[in-house]
């Protein structure tokens, strides 16, 4: 990669997988679909998403009828040293402009199927006031199942005497080498509400459609060769002031948190006893905005890399960031924050509630982040090619019991901790040829790694956010009169923090019918939490050039018998009990 002109930079090996698959189409006769007027390419797709929840094995839930229109312009809108054949500009080389287009009806919302989905705490719907979709007011459900949005919309810039590229506008960055669980991938906060952690494996699905999209500023400078490194290049970006945290939704929405409304539910929401809701401590909106304004002084985030590539084929990125926290990489975090129970914060926390302002702040605190990438090809013995990425990110806020506030004993102190995050993973094409005599398979691996600096026995994670009540809490039973005891003195249904934890990934896929016809099937598996298990297959069938369906299979195997309770894990696969869900999407490309 010497230039910023492409839409995507991807790790290598889905450059590896989109070059074969591209092949695979064109040696098919089935390509994209565009409508090319001279330098301008028009695209895009109609796509029907049919989604059905299995709680159990004989139980479905019909959780998503989502139709989503795309449409795309690519425009290569600079020739002959003219932008659109009227404006000379001399030190420009080449310019394009990127658009895409996002609309979304879901008519889940207007079908309304009882969903009765159990929370964090094995509650059961009736339980947590809203049941299902139909109570929700007609404004929420209008405002849920419509999206009418412009994805992206960048320039980019490639100068003609300098080795100096731009892009510029509403975009996407992605780097590192890790696939679906993010790392170096952080530039674009996630939407848990679009699916929450389901759009894998890649190549039939991938996050594109989960990331939220900002106004960036990102600059290439093409380095070339320094000594035995060629491929040298210094990437940056920066975003003046329109980052936003981890976009997600509660109960009864088939995506998000599996918890009610921490604010607003009937049963506990703080907004209902006694906070009235309509001041908030400082700025603060919970996930949505910190204590701060979204402008490039209060709110910029940015982004440095440097990477080259050595005469044996290894690639190495060095990587730096310093923005906001968004809590959206499985790291377990402490999203709010209470007053300090001194006598200032005493004084402070009844004129808050005696204003009918609840005395919680949500959190997005900068933090320094360091990492480093690298890939390798060895062709000699394995024929594999092996990823590395890992991560240091600084003073992450966890929640701490021996740390004391104002709204005790719902709601710890706060203390700020170091983590250090890795992966290792590999990429072969492999002959199986009692399976497939034309075409390898594809195998990748992953192994990723995380692990708390200094850790204290008094972090607890944040899974069931605190909240008011109107009465006492149950610690984890179905109800007050069966609480699960708690050797550890948590209570309130918090869990341990653990010094270690991990993930183990694997993804298998060929071509089959001159690649019109793509199996997948892979599994992530937990060994910490239980051994919970998530097994996943696809199968993709390219009709014709213009209509593709996708089959859809992906199950959740909590290792933890204790339904009450779940399993906490910081990617949230135990906690994913019951929905197991089975997919088929239909796609007609334009």
């Amino acid at each position: 990669m010497t230039g910023n002109t492409g839409r995507r930079q991807m790790p290598r090996w889905q450059q590896t997988v989109a070059c074969a698959f591209t092949l695979l189409l064109l040696g098919s006769g089935v390509a994209h679909a565009t409508m090319k007027y001279g330098p301008l390419e028009l695209s895009g797709n109609l796509q029907s998403q049919n989604i059905v929840r299995n709680p159990d094995i004989d139980e479905f839930h019909f959780i998503q009828q989502r139709n989503t229109m795309r449409f795309r312009v690519d425009w290569d809108w600079f020739e002959k040293g003219k932008l659109m054949e009227r404006f000379e500009l001399p030190f420009i080389k080449s310019s394009k402009l990127f658009l895409l287009y996002r609309g979304v009806y879901d008519s889940i919302y207007d079908i309304q199927p009882t969903l009765r989905e159990r929370d964090f705490r094995g509650r059961k719907p009736s339980r947590i006031g809203k049941r299902d979709l139909g109570d929700l007011d007609n404004d929420t459900r209008d405002a849920l199942k419509f999206e009418n949005v412009l994805r992206e919309l960048y320039v980019d810039l490639k100068f003609k005497d300098i080795p100096l590229s731009l892009r510029l506008g509403k975009q996407q960055i992605i780097w590192g080498e890790a696939d679906n669980f993010r790392m170096l991938d952080r530039a674009n906060p996630l939407d848990t509400t679009w699916h929450y952690i389901m759009e894998i494996p890649p190549p039939s699905f991938g996050w594109d459609d989960l990331r939220i999209p900002l106004w960036m500023v990102k600059g290439l400078w093409d380095i070339g060769s320094i000594g035995n490194m060629s491929n040298v290049f210094a990437e940056a970006y920066w975003n003046p002031g329109d980052w936003r945290p981890v976009k997600v939704g509660f109960l009864p929405r088939p995506w998000g948190l599996r918890i009610p409304n921490p604010l607003t539910n009937r049963e506990d929401g703080a907004f209902f006893a006694p906070f009235t809701g309509i001041e908030r401590l400082h700025k603060s909106k919970l996930f949505n905005q910190g204590d701060y304004s979204r402008n490039p002084i209060e709110n910029s985030q940015v982004g440095v890399r440097a990477s080259g590539m050595f005469q044996n084929g290894l690639q190495i990125g060095i990587h730096y960031f310093y923005q906001r926290w968004s809590g959206d990489d499985g790291t377990p975090f402490a999203p709010v924050r209470g007053i300090a129970d001194d006598i200032p914060g005493q004084i402070l926390t009844q004129q808050l509630v005696s204003r009918g302002t609840l005395p919680v702040e949500y959190i997005t605190p900068y933090i320094h982040t360091i990492g480093l990438s690298a890939n390798y090809f060895e062709g000699n013995w394995t024929q594999t090619i092996f990823r590395m990425e890992t991560v240091y990110d600084f003073g992450i806020p966890m929640l701490d019991r021996d740390k004391t506030t104002t709204f005790a004993p719902l709601l710890p102190g706060t203390t700020r901790k170091d983590y250090w995050k890795g992966m290792i993973a590999f990429d072969r094409p492999t002959w199986i040829r009692s399976l497939n005599k034309k075409t390898t398979f594809f195998i990748t691996g992953q192994w990723f790694i995380h692990h708390i600096m200094n850790n204290e026995d008094t972090l607890v994670s944040a899974t069931d956010l605190p909240t008011a009540g109107i009465r006492g809490r149950p610690f984890c039973g179905s109800d007050n009169s069966t609480p699960c005891t708690d050797p550890n003195g948590n209570g309130n249904f918090r869990d341990d923090v653990r010094s270690w934890e991990m993930l183990i990934t694997l993804v298998a896929f060929t071509f089959y019918k001159g690649g019109s016809v793509v199996p997948l099937g892979g599994i992530i598996y937990d060994p910490i939490n239980s051994h919970s298990l998530y097994p996943f297959f696809n199968l993709q069938w390219v009709v014709s050039p213009n209509f593709i369906v996708d089959i859809s299979e992906r199950i959740f195997i909590p290792g933890q018998s204790d339904v009450q309770k779940g399993v906490f894990d910081p990617w949230l696969l135990g906690s994913q009990r019951g929905r197991s869900e089975t997919a088929i999407r239909l796609t007609y490309q334009f």
